[in-house]
């Protein structure tokens, strides 16, 4: 049986504590209702924790509250 990863934790692992700049459903809400598309519970946790940062040069991730 193979046991089952949890990514989530293991990115928080990998990056470290985040800053949680923002907090703002509302801001979520608005783009998810904006592009009538809903954005996966683990990503906006990510989000929210890390950006606005660049990843190894490669990945940036904003924050739609933020400017």
């Amino acid at each position: 049986m193979t046991a089952m990863t949890d990514y989530l934790q293991a990115v928080f692992a990998l990056l470290g504590p985040g800053e949680a700049r923002y907090a703002a459903p509302a801001a979520w809400l608005s783009l998810e209702e904006g592009l009538g598309r809903t954005f996966p519970g683990d990503y906006k946790q990510i989000v929210d924790a890390y950006a606005p940062v660049q990843i190894n040069g490669h990945l940036t991730l904003s924050h739609p509250a933020s400017s």
